[in-house]
């Protein structure tokens, strides 16, 4: 079974496992496809690791568990002692730096700020077993500085933080570990809702419309004047939790203007009985009564945590100063459903002509 060293462990900034810890293995549950290990410190479990053929999970605690280790403590007085179990644990959050391999993605996150410090989902690279994650491992540890590891240190020493933002406001964002984008908050739904503006309020969470400008670099410096003569990808909707924990850093603001790109929802109402159907596209909201979609698959109501980019479509349209590597290249199933696609062209026109826009 893989398991980090305690010198790796440092190069992610987990904390490492003395000597003197009582290691407890978990039984299985059914499902489960990994061994689960929790180290624990005088009726503390302050480390659990999971590990299998393609999954590692590496995260930090403080739960109490009972003298014979076989119950959780709970958290409050009026809480109840729980079996301990795999499923019971992983309802406790984390406290600390936490390290995950899965589903071919990796992510360093610090639970206690609730920011990720590193994740591959914008990258090319693929790990598909755990043997392969564990070359990662090493080539991670090899490129490791001692800068990185005061960061590390910095990190483990800094408080949650809850972020202001505003429409307008530019922010930079980690791609992979040394290199950065910078992207820019178009809209605030969420705001529009708790000012009761009109609009097709059929997304969840607190859903902000973000751009990313055509650049990919190492400088976390760029500025304000640089990034305004750059183009931008077609913008997406995001859940604020990266801007509102600070991980997406702001670095000033470029007013909103007339001219913006945002995305286009379409389709039928969503409400229980009522026939209608509805457009939104930035703040511009129109719905007929009593009339239905001419075409279907086109409500966009979904939001993500991520941007809508990988590296190499970026990198492309970087290149070609155009955004038709991010039409030809992106993702599939996620440019189908988009109206500003070019192949719906005439589509959009036949949409906005049933709307009289």
């Amino acid at each position: 079974m893989f398991m980090l060293t305690n010198d790796q462990r440092e190069c992610f900034g987990l904390k490492k496992i003395p000597k003197h810890l009582e290691c407890l293995q978990l039984p299985k549950n059914a499902n489960d496809n990994f061994e689960t290990y929790v180290y624990i410190d005088n009726n503390v479990i302050v480390k659990c690791i999971m590990s299998g053929e393609s999954y590692y999970y590496e995260y930090e605690l403080s739960e109490k568990v009972s003298p014979d280790k076989k119950y959780l403590l709970p958290k409050t007085e009026k809480g109840k002692p729980v079996i301990l179990s795999t499923s019971t644990l992983s309802k406790r959050t984390g406290i600390g730096m936490s390290l995950y391999y899965g589903y071919k993605n990796i992510s360093l996150y610090n639970d206690k700020l609730n920011s990720c410090y590193y994740s591959n989902a914008y990258l090319n690279e693929t790990v598909h077993n755990i043997n392969q994650f564990s070359e990662w491992v090493e080539k991670w540890c090899n490129e490791t500085t001692d800068a990185d590891k005061q960061e590390f240190s910095l990190l483990s020493q800094q408080k949650r933080r809850h972020i202001k933002y505003n429409e307008g406001d530019v922010f930079r964002f980690k791609i992979g570990r040394r290199q950065y984008g910078y992207g820019r908050i178009l809209l605030d739904y969420d705001k529009m809702r708790k000012l009761n503006e009109p609009f097709w309020d059929i997304l969840m969470s607190k859903p902000l419309v973000c751009s990313v400008y055509h650049i990919v670099t190492d400088r976390d410096d760029v500025s304000l004047d640089e990034l305004q003569r750059l183009g931008s990808l077609p913008s997406t909707i995001i859940a604020d939790n990266s801007l509102f924990y600070g991980e997406y850093e702001i670095i000033g603001n470029l007013p909103v203007t007339e001219n913006e790109d945002y995305p286009v929802m379409y389709g039928n109402s969503i409400h229980f009985g009522e026939k209608a159907v509805c457009y939104q596209c930035g703040k511009v909201f129109r719905k007929i009564d009593n009339e239905t979609e001419i075409y279907g698959g086109f409500r966009r109501n979904g939001v993500s945590f991520c941007l809508n980019f990988t590296i190499e479509v970026l990198q492309k349209c970087v290149e070609e100063k155009s955004n038709k590597p991010y039409w030809d290249l992106y993702y599939y199933h996620w440019l189908n459903g988009d109206l500003r696609n070019p192949k719906h062209k005439d589509k959009l026109l036949q949409i906005k002509k049933q709307f009289g826009l």
